[in-house]
């Protein structure tokens, strides 16, 4: 078997039933192993001078995305190669290969690249003698690209340091966007009461998937089931701490949530792209509902749902088979003339071809205002430019890393080895996945 057959290798074995949501943060793992190739054959496939420039570019790629260490001397034989996109693995790697690499990480701190210099910012917070220091400055200078600051705050907290979760409870009330979802990602880590009233008082301006992120924190540190409501918030806040008890109730596990869904799947931006399966195995019925085929059963929930998108959402549909069809150019606004016309693209789409997940994973991200994305498939990719699972995984992996962009999949009808891929995706990115069989 040759270095890039065994890059290429991944099995994928799932036990996991049927219409079953895991959501992110479970400590289930219903996916089985994945079988890739090990740490030592990629370090081999970087540091073979012999081999194709892009056998290695794909090496340095898939150790970026999986985060062990990196030998300094063998990452330095692919600095001449790695150009582009590659720069950003090679000085994600730099970060790996320990104290040796911060002399010339160092040297990169006024790179021209934002990624570049996100990557050089978390690996000198996290492992700098001054790394508390310099992310903290970085945080307080607002003028600094958004993913710049992302990467100092997550390396304070990565580096355990007691300013992490200080300084993302300090900033909730000062960031938006990317950087917000940051601060509420960390303290999601270890959720306190001492959260509470802060994210309470949050809610009371929050909007959109800021307001949702703020409600599903204060359901799990207090298991209140209460919605996107300030008012109520507060209500039992302040009787709670009037009656001196813990504002801490049991959740209940058959508990609806009043959340705009798809598929069962909650949707918490009103900044959202559709990423929908349009295959020839999507005419496929069904098993336990022989009356629908995947595609109508997709298409109804989702002309089912758009007219509960809120007044204020942006989105846009990709539909992906052999190529990729997208309903408009760029996100667009909820009116009921764009409603309309995107029920009739979704109601006239014609199911034929292979599958082109990447491309539609390509396009969702090729969108600026994107902050969630909801991928439906029945199948493992099998056309297009990456179909190897673990390269895309490792390829959203760079896209996403600062972005964080909530990716949520369905797998409808999809077998073990597609369950498996989708079930990462979304546990890798912030989001939830459902199994429909």
């Amino acid at each position: 078997m040759t270095v890039l057959s065994l890059l290429l290798l991944v099995i994928f074995q799932s036990p996991i039933s049927s219409g079953e949501i895991y959501q992110n943060g479970s400590t289930r793992r219903p996916y089985g192993r994945i079988s890739e190739p090990s740490h030592a054959q990629l370090l081999a496939a970087l540091g073979d001078r012999s081999s194709d420039g892009e056998v290695r570019m794909l090496a340095l790629e898939l150790l970026a995305y999986r985060s062990e260490p990196v030998p300094y001397e063998t990452l330095r034989t692919v600095k001449s190669l790695a150009r582009g996109d590659s720069q950003v693995d090679y000085v994600r790697c730099l970060g790996l290969a320990g104290a040796k690499g911060l002399k010339d990480l160092s040297a990169m701190r006024r790179n021209r690249r934002p990624e570049v210099r996100a990557e050089v910012t978390y690996a000198l917070v996290l492992m700098g003698e001054n790394g508390e220091t310099l992310g903290r400055h970085y945080l307080r200078d607002r003028k600094e690209k958004p993913m710049i600051r992302i990467a100092a705050l997550r390396a304070l907290a990565d580096r355990e340091s007691p300013f992490g979760a200080v300084e993302a409870l300090r900033r909730l009330h000062m960031e938006e966007g990317p950087m917000l979802y940051e601060c509420l990602d960390i303290l999601r880590r270890d959720p306190s009461p001492d959260y509470v009233s802060g994210l309470i008082d949050l809610l009371a301006v929050a909007e959109g998937r800021a307001a949702n992120e703020v409600v599903d924190l204060l359901q799990r540190i207090t298991g209140y089931r209460i919605a996107n409501d300030y008012k109520t918030w507060k209500h039992f806040y302040l009787k709670h701490k009037a009656d001196g008890t813990e504002f801490r109730r049991e959740p209940d596990p058959n508990a609806e949530a009043a959340t705009l869904s798809y598929m069962g799947i909650p949707i918490f931006s009103d900044r959202v792209v559709f990423v929908l399966d349009s295959s020839s195995s999507m005419n496929s019925v069904l098993p336990e509902q022989r009356t629908l085929t995947r595609a109508t059963k997709s298409v109804a929930e989702f002309v089912k749902m758009l007219p509960r998108l809120p007044s204020t959402a942006r989105f846009n549909v990709f539909f992906f088979d052999s190529e990729v069809h997208g309903f408009q150019d760029k996100m667009v606004s909820v009116t009921q003339p764009v409603l309309a016309a995107a029920t009739d693209f979704v109601e006239s789409n014609t199911f034929a071809g292979g599958t082109n997940l990447f491309g539609g994973l390509d396009r969702a991200f090729g969108e600026d205002e994107v902050e969630e994305v909801l991928l439906l498939t029945d199948g493992a990719p099998s056309v297009g430019e990456i179909t190897d699972p673990l390269r895309i995984l490792a390829r959203v992996s760079r896209w996403n890393r600062w972005r964080g962009n909530r990716i949520s999949t369905i797998s409808l009808g999809a077998p073990p080895s597609a369950r498996a891929f989708l079930y990462r995706l979304a546990m890798e990115n912030r989001g939830a996945c459902r199994i429909i069989q």
